[in-house]
């Protein structure tokens, strides 16, 4: 017998009218260790069994005031775990059938004890892990329904959890005629964390964070994992906007502090959006309270992040006409509402055109012609870019192809295209545009693109897609330059062939008085024809200006004072379009002018 069986043990009710019977099971019982009490009659076992709640019940099959299969079957009834064995002196298939259902196992008189004890020791067992599998089940549904309720990184409340503890406190609100507000916390460029870290320490730092946010909370406020990095902290009884704000900013303070991950340190901001109900919040539900203090979290990244915002209606309005703009912008992709306009780049000692730029217009129905600053934004942050850029890329090419086969076009002219940061970091760009340079046969030379500073904060995602682009022989312009980080290292470690100085700059070249304007001007310029690079002055705007450029040895030129942004037709009118074309077919140009290849 092994030591698992012969460790059963537990207390055992034997139930025989002959106490001569009774007395010898129970010193068997007892040469195993098991405790054993007797009874003689019905009602002394059911008292017995109160009493002492015994692990196994032996029942003699006849008994004086009652059946055995009988008394088995109420103390089932009573204790449903509990197995009951049967004694009897008749071996009969009649008794056996009789006590199916009621009992666990039975035993032909007179028993050997050895028999019996294993017969005991058996049930008791098999009673063991009834109780230890039930135990299972029950931890598996705490188990279960916490995971339905917690957040298994962080062991704060999940969104479910979220949803039925903001609308307690909207409920609590209401009776007390107090305010509540709910925080929604996001944590700044935590992907780039998981990117360099990996996600084990993404998981730590999360934990972190989760654990400063319940120690930092009031003893009312709930914290929860909203998904992600963020999460969302709903205060009850905040009295006004102000108290709201200074919890928000106790939070930002508390999240700021570094922490320390495998003897690295880590610096952590965060961004928060904050909705404050009035007092009662009668017409507040959590569902709008969560969308409208994550639309002021989105606020507070777009002024520059590490702080809080809080949640007004001229924000509600603006997330509205967000939502109309991209719902817009996703039907005019298929139904041609989006259009190129084009801006010649001027070669400034000769006034003869020698590219233009491709610039995106959106038609839109009830709204007129509607320019990229109304329109970019949104399609940056919905990932529309993407297949607007490749519309873009698509039309500008064809109608270049056209405008080639015309004769339009010299030997020096190029088209710009803008190019976003998304379309940057696609490792597929590069195929994709050196599949639309062969579909409409279009040397590489004649095409380039035009990058923001703000593309290249993340180096290492651009470096390939740029130098396949340069390598295709597609040129590339640094947009605005001088306005913004201006990092002199990206001019050395990128493909980069030609620079744009920002039109601020250029606007301060006929400015009386103004000194440094113009110092800033001639050293961008400088400091590009040093590196090689070709430099366009954007923005020009009166004649002044282009000869201060041409003086200071600006070689290309853009802006309202040589022509508007406009068709293909105005581009070719504009002065200096045709000067050197040679004599073209004029339905050629006919055709390519109206859009057809």
């Amino acid at each position: 017998m092994t030591d698992q069986w012969a460790g059963e043990t537990g207390t055992v009710l034997v139930v025989d009218d002959d106490e001569t019977v009774r007395q010898s099971l129970i010193d068997v019982l007892a040469t195993a260790g098991i405790k054993g009490f007797g009874a003689g009659r019905r009602a002394e076992a059911l008292a017995a069994q109160v009493q002492y709640e015994p692990s196994a019940v032996v029942v003699d099959y006849r008994l004086p005031d009652c059946s055995g299969i009988d008394l088995a079957k109420e103390l089932k009834e009573r204790d449903a775990d509990v197995p009951v064995l049967l004694l009897t002196g008749y071996a009969s298939l009649d008794t056996a059938v009789a006590a199916v259902g009621q009992l666990d196992a039975y035993l032909i008189k007179p028993v050997a004890p050895a028999a019996f004890l294993q017969t005991v020791r058996n049930a008791l067992f098999r009673r063991a892990l009834i109780i230890e599998n039930r135990s299972l089940v029950e931890r598996l549904q705490r188990l279960n329904a916490y995971q339905a309720l917690y957040d298994p990184l962080t062991g704060l409340p999940n969104r479910a959890l979220l949803d039925d503890r903001l609308t307690q406190a909207l409920a609590g609100s209401r009776r007390t005629g107090s305010c509540l507000a709910v925080l929604f916390v996001d944590l700044d460029r935590f992907k780039v964390v998981n990117d360099l870290f990996g996600h084990h320490v993404g998981d730590q730092l999360l934990r972190e964070m989760a654990d400063r946010l319940s120690a930092a909370r009031r003893r009312s406020d709930t914290v929860a994992r909203f998904g992600g990095d963020e999460f969302v902290v709903v205060c009850p009884d905040v009295g006004t906007s102000g108290s709201a704000c200074r919890i928000a900013e106790h939070l930002l303070a508390e999240l700021a502090r570094p922490a320390a991950v495998d003897g690295v340190e880590h610096r952590l901001t965060a961004s928060i959006g904050i909705t404050i109900t009035s007092p009662g919040a009668q017409s507040s539900s959590p569902e709008l309270l969560l969308r409208n203090a994550d639309t002021a979290m989105y606020r507070a990244k777009e002024a520059g992040r590490a702080d809080w915002e809080l949640f007004d209606e001229a924000m509600r309005d603006r997330v509205v006409e967000r939502f109309e703009v991209e719902r817009g912008l996703r039907a005019s992709i298929e139904s041609g509402d989006l259009a190129l306009a084009y801006q010649p780049f001027v070669d400034l000692k000769s006034g003869r055109v020698v590219g233009a730029e491709a610039l995106m217009r959106w038609h839109r129905d009830g709204h007129g012609t509607i320019l990229p600053v109304g329109f970019l934004p949104v399609a940056e942050e919905s990932g529309l870019i993407a297949p607007m850029g490749r519309w873009a890329f698509d039309r500008a090419l064809s109608e270049l192809s056209a405008w080639e086969r015309a004769g339009l076009v010299s030997e020096d002219f190029r088209l710009w295209l803008n190019v976003s940061p998304h379309q940057l970091a696609d490792p597929s760009f590069g195929d994709e545009v050196d599949g639309l340079l062969r579909r409409y046969d279009v040397p590489s030379r004649m095409v380039g693109v035009e990058i923001v500073e703000d593309a290249l904060r993340d180096v290492g995602a651009t470096t390939k897609v740029l130098r396949q682009l340069r390598e295709m022989g597609v040129s590339i312009n640094l947009d605005d330059f001088g306005a913004g980080y201006s990092n002199l290292s990206w001019l050395q470690e990128l493909p980069i062939t030609g620079l744009k100085i920002d039109r601020r700059f250029v606007s301060s070249l006929d400015v009386a008085g103004d000194t440094r304007g113009p110092a800033i001007v001639q050293g961008l310029i400088s400091l590009g024809h040093a590196l090689g690079l070709s430099v366009v002055g954007e923005g020009i705007e009166t004649a002044a200006q282009a000869e201060v450029l041409l003086s200071m040895g600006c070689e290309l030129g853009q802006g309202y004072h040589f022509a508007y942004p406009g068709t293909a037709r105005q581009l070719w009118s504009a002065p200096g379009a045709v000067e050197g074309r040679g004599e073209e077919d004029g339905s050629a140009v006919e055709a390519a002018l109206a859009g057809e290849s």
